[in-house]
């Protein structure tokens, strides 16, 4: 996860970091076809990810999710296991699906809404996210979250996570607090 140096002062500093859980809500899930146009016209096996201006592709090995707010992002198989599916039952049209929570424990950071700025994520492919953008709710302030990594007693982002924004208009239907 790489983030653009206008934030550097306040995800460097472990006290702005929240420790969070998820929660269940409902998002629409499909199995993903690279043939398939999804919301970017004339671009099979591409989505379009307005919340953070992110195109990513599509492969038949994954899935679209599409959240709360009507935007998309993809999934590998393995992530499957946050959501209450039966993979075999999933085809090329969304159908709603319920998130699990889990024992998994992600560490949040908030950036001020007035605050504009980018984090480069590695899904497979390099993504750019934008958050806080122009246009586009944010609550407080877009969230950046990572798992949660144990080190010395304390917890910390987890390096080895690419890491992801949250939209800070929703985070709170999406995520909450936790403890170690």
């Amino acid at each position: 996860m790489t983030i653009s140096e206008n934030i550097r002062s306040i995800t460097e500093d472990l006290s702005h970091w929240q420790l969070f859980r998820n929660r269940s809500y409902t998002v629409q899930m499909q199995l993903a076809d690279p043939s398939q146009v999804y919301n970017v016209p004339g671009r099979p096996g591409v989505i379009y990810n307005f919340l953070e201006d992110a195109y990513e592709p599509v492969t038949a090995a994954g899935f679209v999710l599409t959240g709360l707010l009507g935007e998309m992002w993809v999934i590998p198989p393995e992530a499957l296991a946050k959501y209450a599916v039966d993979p075999a039952a999933l085809t090329h049209t969304p159908q709603p699906v319920e998130t699990r929570e889990t024992d998994a424990r992600y560490l949040g950071v908030r950036i001020p809404a007035e605050t504009e700025f980018t984090l480069e994520a590695d899904y497979g492919v390099r993504v750019t996210l934008r958050g806080n953008r122009a246009g586009i709710p944010h609550g407080a302030g877009d969230m950046i979250l990572t798992f949660a990594k144990r080190q010395g007693g304390i917890c910390v982002p987890d390096p080895e996570d690419a890491g992801r924004i949250v939209n800070g208009s929703i985070f709170d239907r999406l995520y909450q607090p936790a403890v170690i």
